[in-house]
C-alpha cells in the first residue's frame, strides 16, 4: 500500500512491516556476543550510549540527509536543521526552515558547508554553515521550467550540491548555477541533454558531484523511436554547459533512478517488479550490471531518507541507498527487511563475490563503511527481539569476524527497527537518524557503543 507523507508518497510493504519500524529506548549496556559466531571480542572504548527520543526531537515528518561533521550529527528534516554532540547527543544549534519546508540537501559537505532548498515549491535556496549553526545566504531562485500551475506538485523537491565554487540545483527540467559564497546567480540552463535531433522530454533524476564537473541521471525520449532512454550528463558547474553525455539504457521504463556513488559513477534503475544497478565509466560509458531483483526479494533497499528507492515519486530529489560502494566493489542487500544476506559485486564485470548470512538469521540493516579490510554492519536479530549486532565482515570473503551486542528494550513491543534510519560508523561507534519520524517513535537519534 502507499502513504502520503509530507508530499512524497513512499512504498510500505505491509502494516506489519510499519508497526516493527518504531524506535525504543536505548537502555541496557554494550555487551559482548554471545552466540555462535567466531572471532574475538572486539576491543573499543565505551564513553557511553545515548539516545534522543520524542521527549526531546521537535516534530518532523520525512528526514532530508544526514551527515556526520567533526564531533557533530548534522540532520536537516523538513522542518528544521540540527546538530547533536556525538559524544552526549546533546543540542548544539537548531534553525528553522525560513519558510514552508526544507525541500532538499546537498549529500556532502563541502568546507563545513551543506547547500539547502526550501520554501513554496522548493523556490528557495540557502547555504548552511554547520559549525556555527547559520545560514551565511538566502536567496529566492529564478525558477522558470515549470511552466504552468498544474506542473507544480512536479517541483516540490530539488537537488542541491556544491561543487567547482558553485551550488548547482536541479529544479525539475531547469539547472542553476548559484555563487557558492554570496549566492548570486551565475548562469541558468534547460535540463540537459538539449540536442533536439536525438532527444525529446529531457527530465532529470538526480544528480552528483564529480571532482570537475556535476553528474546528471536523466530520463529521455528518443525523438525518432519514443524509446525510453536513460542518459548520464556531465555538466561544467561554472558555466551549466554539457561537458559530456552517454546513453547507457535503452527501451526500459523505470519508475525510480537513483545516483548511488560518485566515484566510480554507479546508478540504480528500478519499476514496479525488478530493478538494475549500472556502473559507468570516466566518460560516462556502461561499464558492468548487476541486476537487482524485485522491491521485495532483490538486491536493494532504502533508509527513509529523500525519496524511498522502492516507492514512488514525483519531482526531482536524491534517493538514499544501503548499497555501499569502496573501490571496485559494491556491497549489497538481498532484501531489506527480512533475514537476509550481505553480498559483494565486482563493479567492472557485474560479477557476485560473495554472499554471506546475518550471524543468527537477522537482518542486516545496512553496511555502514569499510575498516581495515572489514566490512561494518548493524545487523538485527529480528523484530521480535532488542537484540542489535555490530559485525565486522571480510571485504574479501564475506567471513565474518568479531561480533558485539548492544540490547534495545522499550516499552511494550517498541524496538529499533534500523533498517528505517540513516546509520553511521565513527569512533567505534554507530550514530543513526530516523528518517521518517511517525509521531510513535521512542529513539530519533542514538548512539550504539
Amino acid at each position: 500500500m502507499t502513504e502520503k507523507m509530507g508530499g512524497r508518497r513512499v512504498l510500505l510493504v505491509s502494516s506489519a512491516f510499519l508497526a516493527a519500524v518504531v524506535i525504543a529506548a536505548i537502555v541496557v549496556p554494550l555487551a559482548l556476543y554471545s552466540g555462535k559466531v567466531p572471532g574475538h571480542a572486539i576491543a573499543v572504548s565505551q564513553p557511553g550510549q545515548w539516545q534522543l527520543g520524542s521527549d526531546r526531537i521537535p516534530p518532523y515528518e520525512n528526514g532530508i540527509d544526514s551527515w556526520v561533521v567533526g564531533d557533530e550529527l548534522v540532520l536537516v528534516n523538513d522542518t528544521y536543521a540540527v546538530a547533536y554532540a556525538r559524544s552526549d547527543g546533546k543540542e548544539r544549534w537548531r534553525i528553522p526552515s525560513p519558510s514552508g519546508h526544507f525541500c532538499g540537501a546537498s549529500t556532502s559537505v563541502v568546507d563545513n558547508h551543506i547547500a539547502v532548498g526550501y520554501g513554496d515549491r522548493c523556490s528557495s535556496a540557502a547555504v548552511l554553515d554547520v559549525n556555527a549553526g547559520k545560514l551565511l545566504w538566502q536567496r529566492a531562485m529564478p525558477i522558470t521550467s515549470s511552466g504552468s500551475p498544474s506542473e507544480a506538485k512536479l517541483d516540490e523537491h530539488a537537488v542541491l550540491e556544491i561543487v567547482g565554487g558553485s551550488v548547482v540545483v536541479v529544479h525539475y527540467q531547469q539547472l542553476l548555477g548559484l555563487d557558492a559564497t554570496t549566492g548570486a546567480v551565475r548562469w541558468s540552463e534547460v535540463s540537459p541533454p538539449t540536442d533536439e535531433k536525438v532527444y525529446s522530454n529531457c527530465i532529470p533524476s538526480d544528480g552528483v558531484p564529480r571532482t570537475a564537473d556535476f553528474v546528471l541521471l536523466s530520463h529521455c525520449s528518443a525523438k525518432d523511436s519514443g524509446e525510453d532512454l536513460y542518459v548520464a550528463v556531465g555538466v561544467d558547474p561554472t558555466t551549466g554547459k554539457t561537458k559530456q553525455h552517454n546513453e547507457f539504457v535503452k527501451s526500459k521504463s523505470y519508475l525510480t533512478m537513483a545516483w548511488v556513488s560518485a566515484s566510480p559513477l554507479v546508478a540504480y534503475l528500478s519499476d514496479a517488479s525488478k530493478g538494475v544497478y549500472e556502473t559507468l565509466g570516466d566518460s560516462l560509458e556502461p561499464v558492468s550490471t548487476i541486476e537487482a531483483g524485485d522491491a521485495l526479494n532483490g538486491f536493494m533497499g532504502d533508509d527513509g531518507f529523500g525519496y524511498s528507492l522502492s516507492g514512488i515519486s514525483n519531482g526531482t530529489s536524491h534517493r538514499r541507498s544501503r548499497a555501499l560502494v569502496t573501490g571496485t566493489t559494491m556491497i549489497a542487500l538481498t532484501n531489506p527487511q527480512k533475514p537476509n544476506r550481505l553480498a559483494a559485486f565486482d563493479l567492472h564485470t557485474g560479477a557476485k563475490r560473495w554472499e554471506a548470512p546475518a550471524p543468527g538469521g537477522g537482518i542486516v540493516a545496512a553496511p555502514l563503511a569499510v575498516d581495515h579490510g572489514q566490512v561494518i554492519a548493524v545487523v538485527s536479530a529480528g523484530q521480535d527481539s532488542p537484540d542489535q549486532h555490530i559485525v565486522k565482515f571480510s571485504l574479501d570473503t564475506g567471513a565474518v569476524t568479531p561480533v558485539r551486542t548492544v540490547s534495545l528494550t522499550g516499552s511494550g513491543d517498541r524496538r529499533l527497527a534500523p533498517w528505517f534510519c540513516r546509520l553511521f560508523w565513527a569512533d567505534g561507534a554507530v550514530f543513526g537518524v530516523r528518517g521518517i519520524y511517525s509521531g510513535q517513535s521512542t529513539a530519533l537519534v542514538f548512539r550504539l557503543g
